[in-house]
Parts: C-alpha cells; structure tokens; sequence
C-alpha cells in the first residue's frame, strides 16, 4: 500500500498537483476536476479568440418579461401590480411570461384571472433558476428580456430607465435594488463587483455613488435587462450552477470577454425581499453550502484566483462531502475546461483587486475596479502622504479605525495617499466604498494575526506589531513613492521610524499617550522616549490629558470627532440605552461588564421597562454568550452595526463606563452630537469634560450611573433639555476641524528645515 502511494503520489506532482485534499479516496474522487484546471491551464495559451459573434446589432422594439415562480402566488400578485405599473410607461410590445413550477396550476387560478395577458407557463416539478428561465426564453419573442424575480418590486419608471440604455454593444442593464440585511447594511444594490482575498473571489453589492450609468460586472438575474439570444447562448452552460445562484455572474463574465458592455442603471428602481422564496423551501446551511460550491465552482471554470490550483482543490476539499460529491461529476469537469481554457482571452473584465494573498508578504490594491478608483500620482503637485496603520481602517470596526478612516477621508481632497495597513484579511466588500480617492493601498496579513493585541506591555506589542512582512512593506512604498510625510498610525508602530530618511517628515499618531508603567521596564520606557518618541518630528494625541504626558517637542492635539451632521437633532422618546464598544478593546469589555454588575439592576428595578442595547463588534456576540451577566432582562448583544446614527435615534440616551483609558472615546462626541445624553464615567470622558457640553454627564464610576440615568429616564423633559445639541460648541469636534488641525502639523512640518536633529535620534 505504501508503494501503490508513492506511485499515487508521484502521479499527482507529474500533473502539477503537488499535494492537495487529505485522503486518497477523496483525491481520486475530485481528480476528474483538477485535471480539468490543469488541462485548460496547459492550452489556454493557446486558444485563440473566436471569430466575432453576431452582436453590436440593432433590435426590434419590443420587451419580454420572465418571471420564475415557485408556490408563491402573494409574492407574485405584488411583484405583477408593480410591473403592470411600470409597463405602462413603456410605449413598445410587451410580453409577459411566468414560469410557475414547484405548485399545482389551480394556485394560480385567480392570477392568471386577473392577467389575462399574461403567459403563464407550467411545471408541477420544481425547476431551478436557469431552468426555468429557459422555459421562459422558449417563448420570447422580443430582442430584449427582463428577468424579474417573483420577491422583487420594479418601480414605475424603472423598465423605461433600463430601455434607455440599449446600446448595439450592451449586453445586460441592471436595475438599482434596495434590500438590507439585519445588521441594517444595505445588502443589495444591484450594482457589482469582484474581490480576491485569502478564500478565493467573491462577488459583492457595492453602494452606488453616481447619478449615470457605469459599467459593473454583472447585471442581477432578479431585476435586469438582457439581450435576448446572446442570454441563450450563455444559459445552457450556467446549467453547472442548478438549482441557482451565480449564473448571472456567469452569464456577464462571459459577455465581457466577447466583447458585451454590462451596465448599471441608477434610476432604475426595484425593491428585493432577499431570498423570500428560496429560504421557503431550503435551510439556511443549505443555502450556504449551495453558494460556497457555485463560489468555488465559478472560480475553477474561469480561473480568477492568482495563486496555484493546489489552493483551489483544498478549499474544494473542505467543502461538505455532499459539495464535493456534486463537483465530482464528469460534466462538471468537462465545463471546467471548456470554459477555463477560454478565460484568458482578451477583452476581460476589469481583474478582480486581490485583498490578500497566501502566497505574497502583501498585496498592493489594483488601481481601480468597477467601484473605486486611486488616484494617480503622475505629475501631482499635492504632498504625498503615506500612513501606516497597525488594523484594518475600512470598515471602522473600532474607535482608532474609525479616526484614521475619518481623517483619511478629509485629507485624500489635498493630499496624495498611500495607505499600507495590516490585518488584510479585515478588509471585505465594505471596504471598497472607501477606496476611491487614495493613492495606493497596500494590505498586509501577520501569520500571527490571532494574537494580535495579546501582549500586554507596549514594548511586547511593539516587537509583535512590527514585523517583517509589514516593514517589506512599507520599505517598498517608501521606495516606490518617496512620500516627503509619513504618519505611522499607534505607538505598537512607532519602531518604524528606522526607515526614514533626510527627505521626509515622520508624525506619529498616538491614539492613547504611554507612561513608564505601560512598559515592562523603566529602561524599555527610556528607550522609548529617547531613541524612538525623539526621532520623530511631531506627535498627534487625542486630548489634552494625553498631551500632558507626552515629552516631545511638538506635541499637537488632534481631537476625535463626529460624522454625524448637527441640525438634525429629534428629541428621544424610547427608554433604551446604548453602548459601542468593540469588545476586542478591553476597556470596553471590562466597563460594560461592570455596569451590567454594578448599576444595570438598580436601573432595572427603578424602570422596568428600561433596555440595553450593546454593539459588541464582530467578536461580541460569541463573547457574551459565555457570560451570564450579558443574559440579563432587556440586555441585547449584536455585532458590528453601519446603521449606527439609526440606533442612536432609537435610543434614549447612551452609556461610556469605561476605566483607566487613554486618549478620547469616539462614541461619546457622536453621541452629544446626534442629540442624546452620554453617561459616562470621568475617566470615559477623557478629552471631553471641559468643553461645557451639556450632554454630558460624568460621575465617578460605573456603579454611580445608575442614579443619573434613572432620573433621565423618568423625566423626559428634563432628558430632552440636556440632550439638544448646542452646535457652537460641538462643531469644535467635527472631524473637518480634526483634519484641517493636522493639514496645519503637514505644512508647518514641510516648511521647517532639514529633520537633522531627529535624523540623530534614529539607531
């Protein structure tokens, strides 16, 4: 058996497949697959173009609308008045199809009823997507199809705004769609776009922020308009994907490389109820497990991931065997090739950004996507700017992201950008709307990165933080930009300032100020301050209380702010309290913890009706099902929320019972300035309590809250007086001012002589 191993072994390197899967038998099963990808690696450099189809033709007037429908007549009648609407609008030959399958035809005896017009077709068995949107176009009789889904609403107007669009080269226009997820994300939009990170490609909504039609990757098969014969042609293979999801990725990927636009139609309006017929019929883990197959599945027949096929087969490893068993198929392998081998042909689509890579110290972000463009830096006149951070930056999943974010957005408008971060794998789809306008990005994944954060002195995080993939980094951005200023970004980065040289201005950013016991030793304190503070040419704290424990010649205070606009204040009117805090900080952990001991029972027996909401960060939610304190009456957890200013809406006011903190707490000044009351201990305030802002209430610690927050809760007047913000006070910390604070510490620091004294510091 060894032997008939070695040989197995041996067959597999000879295919270029080294080693993959974990078990014989289940690399024999997927074997078929991966010399599929082989193959068609081996010849597509060779496979030429076809000759150009019969496109960039003109069409007939005339639209045909298919809707696939399974055993849902009420999701139906809505999605048919709302078309009706809209159709009426359009002054060309309509047809409209219904493909109901799954449910017996008297269902749909009052429908077809009241649609006389209307073509309903058929089926007692269940059909998937492509199925029966192939039924459908065996009936169609105009150059242009609207697939519609039988859970969407078209808009009036919408069928119009997408006709408009028709180009002799447009292939498919998508509708714009609203839909949002219960983490209040708004999950569709209709307009899409690709990423590569560690797990392969994914395909992502992405927020439009334009008024016109752009170009996107692929049009929705819930609410899109199609040309008619080229979607044929592309049908028949999206097979592969049954019973649904990602045959429209399919379909447009393949219309890219012949030479098809696809578009986005802003003013075309539907509204989605995600997944309202398929969740129906199947459980949540198996709806998961279908769209991670058809993932992986789509990424083998086009080959997008860069990085070697051994990758892919090991994620197909991982897949559940049912997965496996399903992509173990014959035909399936023979699609593979066909459709990999003719994936590098020229034109393409934009290449999706690779977020991270295994294989790479670090990637550096693709100049533009269907969703974001850098700007370039050819003959700029603006300064260049590079700053370092030790976490993910977009989305904000913490207060220290979340100023880095802030002021990143103000200063992108005058200066050039480079932005080389850590903890690449963060970064995911909700990234990309804050991409556009920066520079160049370079993310960066530590091996290590679960134990970021666990040591517990500065001098150890400092070793942990700064570690060869991200100094390789930075060294390259440096060399390939020659930024005259760099901001490293949390003193756990500040051993950094190594790499600068004569022609540069090197701030650092201290988000929370450090003192002697924040080091293992006063020794390792004493370095710090002489051979790694002094070398820099300034310092950003955050408050007052920390620039008084900085000892730097040019300390400047740069203070959090608030995204939120004064003006549209409404007064409070639930008995909810609020508290953000990421628990990975473990201030925040530490302090909600004590409040839920120490103050949360005495503000429930005072108001019964009183509820706590807390925004836990994406680890918050498994943290506190450990905990019995978090299970308490009216205690609710959830994860990381992008509908914040909503809650804050919703909630009477909000709670800081933080310890011990340096710097300021972001929460806070978006608290006073959306309208609501903060109670907060005196150290939670930090950076706060002397700008007489009169939504503020400070008390000792955790335990004293209570008595504050019962008396606000039982007097709304009183609450509402307290709460309204005064603007000429809070403006102070809009992060506009914030940024426009630092643009003065750039150009000071640009017009100042040759950094020679700092230069002297660096070892």
């Amino acid at each position: 058996m060894k032997r008939v191993a070695q040989l197995q072994s041996g067959a597999l390197r000879r295919t270029g497949g080294w080693a993959w899967g974990s078990r014989w038998p289940q690399r024999l099963r997927l074997l078929p697959l991966f010399l599929a990808t082989w193959a068609a690696d081996r010849i597509a450099p060779w496979v030429r173009a076809p000759r150009a189809r019969a496109r960039h033709q003109q069409w007939q007037p005339g639209v045909t609308v298919i809707i696939p429908e399974r055993d849902a007549p009420d999701l139906l009648q809505e999605a048919l008045a709302a078309l009706s609407a809209s159709l009426s609008q359009l002054a060309e030959p309509i047809q409209v199809i219904v493909v109901a399958n799954g449910a017996p035809r008297s269902a749909y005896a009052a429908l077809e009823a009241r649609y006389p017009a209307v073509d309903f077709v058929h089926s007692a068995l269940p059909l998937g997507f492509a199925a029966a949107i192939k039924r459908g176009l065996a009936r169609a009789r105009h150059d242009w199809v609207l697939l519609l889904n039988n859970d969407m609403k078209i808009a009036e107007g919408a069928i119009a705004a997408l006709c408009e669009l028709r180009a002799p080269d447009v292939f498919a226009i998508g509708a714009q769609i609203f839909q949002r997820s219960a983490s209040g994300r708004r999950e569709e939009t209709g307009f899409t776009d690709w990423y590569v990170d560690g797990n392969g490609v994914h395909l992502f909504h992405a927020p439009p922020d334009n008024t016109a039609a752009v170009p996107q990757l692929c049009a929705s098969g819930g609410a899109a308009l199609f040309r008619t014969k080229p979607l044929q042609h592309y049908l028949a293979a999206s097979r592969a994907y049954d019973p649904f999801y990602w045959e429209d990725a399919e379909w447009s990927v393949r219309a890219w490389r012949d030479g098809w636009r696809v578009l986005f139609a802003p003013d075309a309006h539907a509204i989605h109820r995600h997944r309202a017929t398929t969740s129906r019929f199947y459980e949540p883990a198996e709806l998961e497990r279908i769209v991670e197959r058809n993932r992986l599945l789509f990424d083998a027949r086009h080959g997008v991931t860069p990085e070697p096929r051994a990758a892919l087969m090991n994620r197909i490893c991982d897949l559940p065997y049912s997965s496996q068993r399903e992509l173990a198929r014959m035909s399936v392998a023979i699609g593979v090739f066909r459709q990999r081998a003719e994936s590098r042909r020229d034109p393409q689509p934009i290449p999706p950004p690779v977020l991270w890579n295994r294989n790479r110290a670090f990637s550096t972000l693709s100049a533009a996507s269907y969703s974001y463009h850098l700007r370039t830096t050819a003959a700029s006149a603006r300064p260049k700017l590079l700053v370092v951070t030790p976490f993910a930056v977009f989305p904000a999943r913490h207060g220290g992201a979340r100023r880095v974010a802030e002021l990143l957005n103000a200063l992108r408008r005058d200066h050039d950008i480079i932005l080389v971060s850590d903890e690449a794998g963060l970064y995911d789809a909700r990234s990309f709307a804050s991409f556009s306008g920066l520079c160049d990005i370079r993310l960066v994944q530590r091996e290590d990165a679960g134990n970021a954060g666990a040591s517990s002195t500065v001098d150890a995080r400092m070793r942990d933080h700064r570690h060869d993939e991200l100094q390789r980094a930075v060294a390259r951005a440096i060399a390939d930009h020659h930024p005259t200023l760099v901001q490293i970004e949390y003193a756990e980065l500040a051993g950094l300032v190594r790499m600068r040289t004569a022609e540069q201005r090197w701030i650092l950013g201290l988000h929370d100020a450090c003192g002697p016991g924040d080091f293992s030793t006063q020794d390792a304190f004493g370095r710090f301050e002489r051979q790694t503070l002094a070398a820099y040419d300034a310092v950003t704290v955050c408050s007052d209380e920390d620039a008084a424990l900085v000892r730097h010649g040019n300390v400047v205070r740069v203070p959090n702010g608030s995204a939120i606009p004064l003006g549209a204040y409404t007064p409070s009117t639930s008995l909810q309290l609020l508290f953000i805090g990421p628990f990975r900080y473990g201030p925040n952990l530490a302090g909600i913890f004590e409040f839920l001991k120490a103050a949360y029972p005495a503000i429930r027996a005072a108001v019964p009706a009183v509820a706590l909401l807390i925004l836990g960060g994406d680890e918050g939610v498994a943290i506190a099902t450990s905990e019995p304190a978090f299970s308490a009456p009216g205690v609710r957890v959830v994860g990381h929320r992008d509908d914040v200013p909503s809650l804050l809406a919703a909630s009477a006011l909000t709670i800081n019972p933080l310890r011990g903190i340096r710097g300021s707490a972001v929460k806070l000044v978006e608290s006073l300035t959306a309208g609501r009351v903060c109670v907060s201990t005196e150290d939670g305030a930090r950076g706060f309590g002397g700008a007489g802002l009169s939504g503020l209430v400070t008390v000792r610690d955790a335990a004293a809250m209570a008595e504050p927050i019962v008396r606000l809760l039982n007097d709304a007047t009183k609450r509402h007086l307290r709460e309204a913000p005064i603007a000429e006070r809070l403006r102070a910390f809009e992060w506009e001012n914030s940024a426009d604070l630092q643009r003065r510490l750039y150009a000071s620091l640009l017009r100042a002589p040759s950094p020679s004294s700092a230069l002297a510091h660096v070892e």
